[in-house]
């Protein structure tokens, strides 16, 4: 972004302006306040916050779309934690995760904001590791999730990394932490949160016909 020249950047932030009041008209007209709340928030964003907090929530209206033919406005509290963490995140493929969630959101309400605050305490290592681990019992679920990270981290400039082979690093305990994972007899599995959470920040159009697991 910083190499945009000044008159091209103005109209990047115009832009991305005018796309955030297009999605955000919704609510303002059904929730009067509410709107307007989220309004504020992004107003008194810097404009580099804006852009990408801007690209976040378009490119989950577009995946919500994909996905459904009726995407929801996505409820209030789930809205404004994706616009507040998105806009500040650098990595490309963590924002991306954000977006996947905030889409899954537009599908179907599902996303707890428990989801967002686990989200916020994890790294792109930490990502990979979990999909690594989603990875050894194949379902449709973990291919779904393995998916939409070869999508989020493909336009990072080191693409997907495989992760570690040491099964004790602390990637691993960090999400043991966050209750996505545990360990037993030799081996890390997913929890029922994790297997949600890959669910919860999924690219949507891979997810919404995935069954649950058992």
């Amino acid at each position: 972004m910083q190499a945009i020249p000044e008159s091209s950047w103005a109209i990047v932030v115009s832009t991305a302006c005018n796309t955030f009041e297009s999605i955000l008209a919704p609510i303002t007209e059904t929730t009067g306040g509410i709107g307007r709340l989220i309004r504020a928030k992004f107003d008194h964003m810097i404009d580099v916050e804006k852009v990408l907090a801007v690209e976040a929530v378009a490119s989950a209206d577009c995946k919500a779309k994909r996905a459904t033919k009726n995407p929801q406005f996505p409820r209030p509290n789930i809205f404004i934690q994706v616009l507040e963490h998105a806009s500040q995140e650098t990595d490309a493929g963590i924002r991306e995760l954000w977006s996947n969630l905030l889409a899954q959101e537009m599908v179907d309400h599902s996303a707890h904001p428990e989801f967002g605050r686990i989200l916020t305490r994890m790294t792109s290592d930490d990502a990979r590791v979990l999909a690594e681990i989603a990875g050894r019992r194949p379902t449709s679920l973990s291919a779904a999730f393995s998916e939409a990270m070869r999508r989020a981290f493909a336009a990072t400039p080191l693409g997907i990394v495989l992760a570690s082979r040491d099964p004790r690093t602390f990637n691993h305990f960090h999400l043991k932490n966050l209750g996505l994972i545990y360990h037993e007899d030799g081996f890390w599995d997913l929890t029922t949160i994790g297997r949600a959470f890959i669910k919860a920040v999924s690219d949507p159009e891979l997810t919404v016909d995935v069954p649950a697991e058992h």
